[in-house]
């Protein structure tokens, strides 16, 4: 969903060229946050929408946000987006996606069966990093560090969106879009 769907992630992308632009000369930093904050967050705003009937998220939603805006137009909450983008501009590199978003939390729980995966191989990794640079949550690759890997073929984690960023990006091919369960059928 997120990589392939989501309103927002454009301009997310869009946000995070400019930080790395910004990065480089020193006018932004990536400020990381703790991976449990999502988590929290999810079971907050669940227990906000069983307590009050509505879900209260999709009034601080930029994906609702954004896709409301592009079919009624344009209102006053595009202020709140245009601060999560500066947010994720100045201060933390994909900041609404890698740390609040119930719903690629939620989609990420679900990607976890999907068939169509992003596979690992460490006989072939020179962890050089590169895959980890352009990933928009790079604690997905993790297993790509030198002794992070238990097996030699292993599936990225479920925060993954599969986008193919990392595919592109090794130079090795360590990384490869599998579909599970297809060599049992070929």
């Amino acid at each position: 969903f997120c990589s392939w769907i989501c309103p927002y992630h454009l301009l997310a992308e869009f946000a995070e060229f400019l930080h790395l632009k910004l990065a480089r000369i020193g006018l932004a930093k990536d400020h990381v946050f703790h991976r449990g904050l999502r988590p929290i967050l999810f079971v907050i705003f669940l227990g906000l929408a069983f307590a009050m009937g509505y879900t209260v998220f999709e009034y601080v939603n930029p994906v609702g946000i954004v896709s409301r805006a592009l079919v009624y137009g344009p209102t006053i909450a595009l202020l709140w987006v245009m601060f999560l983008l500066a947010i994720e501009v100045f201060y933390s590199r994909r900041f609404w996606c890698r740390y609040v978003c119930p719903m690629g939390l939620t989609y990420g729980m679900a990607g976890a069966l999907s068939p169509v995966q992003v596979e690992y191989n460490l006989e072939i990794c020179l962890h050089e990093g590169e895959c980890r640079k352009v990933c928009m949550v790079p604690h997905v690759l993790e297993i790509t560090k030198m002794g992070y890997a238990s097996d030699t073929f292993e599936y990225i984690g479920a925060d993954c969106t599969r986008c193919g960023m990392c595919v592109d990006a090794c130079p090795q091919g360590a990384l490869k879009f599998k579909v599970r369960g297809l060599d049992s059928l070929v």
